[in-house]
């Protein structure tokens, strides 16, 4: 009951997206060193089910993302300078969507490579570290909410942009 308990807490400590991020590492206790030695397999084990859920989800974004871009926003600022009804904040919103999934893709890939150092990390031997390591890796996965956010941002603009247009017309 314990083990599951101590498990839990540190699970949700690392899925936890609203935490307060620290600029400095934070020295863990004794006791915290000791449930995440004695709960390492389980830590671990998590890690690894969490990296595939979210290689799972970067795919499924980064394939809508592009739609988006290719079928939806550059095929309709294509079809309105065919039609001499050009928009400057379609067009400026479509670099911002392109430059903001830029940016989601390289959040994304610097989080995964932290969450690569976290999982190769041995908590059992080398607690402290293992906990320094989980602290980059919660920012950086605070990192790619922060761009999914502005991304989703930029499409919720770029629908009010859309409908204005289309009001206009």
């Amino acid at each position: 009951m314990k083990k599951a308990l101590a498990t839990s807490l540190i699970v949700a400590l690392i899925v936890n997206l609203n935490f307060n991020l620290t600029t400095h590492a934070t020295q863990i206790s004794d006791d915290q060193a000791g449930i995440i030695s004695m709960t390492c397999g389980s830590i671990q084990l998590q890690l690894k089910n969490l990296q595939k859920a979210d290689s799972k989800i970067r795919v499924y974004l980064g394939s809508k993302f592009e739609f988006v871009l290719t079928h939806l926003m550059t095929n309709l600022n294509l079809r309105l300078v065919k039609n001499n009804l050009a928009s400057s904040p379609l067009a400026s919103s479509q670099t911002t969507f392109n430059s903001e999934r830029e940016r989601f893709k390289a959040d994304f890939t610097d989080y995964s490579k932290s969450l690569d150092a976290l999982i190769a990390t041995d908590c059992k031997s080398y607690p402290q570290r293992f906990y320094d390591q989980l602290e980059i890796t919660r920012r950086k996965r605070e990192d790619v909410r922060a761009s999914y956010l502005r991304l989703k941002d930029v499409l919720l603009d770029h629908r009010t942009t859309v409908i204005g247009v289309k009001d206009n017309l």
